[in-house]
């Protein structure tokens, strides 16, 4: 028998709807989204006091664990907002920001831009931005995807970083012993 215990944050309510002897359907929602899940062969305990919701299977499958896994971060994502900052390093770099997209001007001849998909971006100064997101998957792809437009150089130290990326720098030849 496999035991899940979900929290779910207090700005979504839940409902649960009983169809037959074996099949449930869980109900989340808010003002903006809605979600629902089909549970069949699950015996479902509701605790409103701590707003936990505890799922028993009686059949054992190890897909469930990556389903739960993801469920788990599924309630957690809805509830949070995550960020990642990057910045951007040379002489004549620059950007800018028109709503979620971000033009990027390096020295190219052709152009570089990220079109953002259900994402907010605050440019913090010149050199700077930050992008927020409520999925962190989501978020580390298009974080890579900014960065790997240019990404930093080892001999010169330009280019685009995270913000808390250690940056290696490569000796030179004339460098003594």
């Amino acid at each position: 028998m496999q035991e899940l215990i979900l929290f779910i944050p207090f700005n979504i309510n839940y409902s649960l709807i009983k169809k037959n002897n074996n099949s449930n359907l869980l109900y989340f929602y808010n003002e903006n989204y809605y979600f629902s899940i089909n549970l069949i062969n699950k015996n479902i305990f509701i605790n409103n006091s701590t707003n936990t919701v505890k799922l028993l299977d009686t059949k054992f499958n190890h897909l469930n664990k990556l389903s739960n896994c993801e469920l788990k971060k599924f309630l957690f994502s809805w509830d949070n907002i995550f960020f990642n900052k990057i910045k951007f390093t040379g002489k004549g770099f620059k950007f800018k920001k028109k709503e979620t997209n971000l033009f990027l001007f390096f020295n190219r001849a052709h152009k570089c831009f990220f079109i953002g998909t259900n994402i907010i971006l605050i440019r913090l100064s010149k050199n700077k931005v930050i992008i927020l997101k409520n999925n962190i998957k989501h978020l580390m792809y298009d974080s890579k995807i900014i960065r790997e437009v240019r990404s930093n150089n080892i001999f010169t130290k330009r280019g685009l970083r995270f913000s808390k990326q250690i940056i290696f720098k490569k000796r030179g030849k004339t460098a003594t012993h």
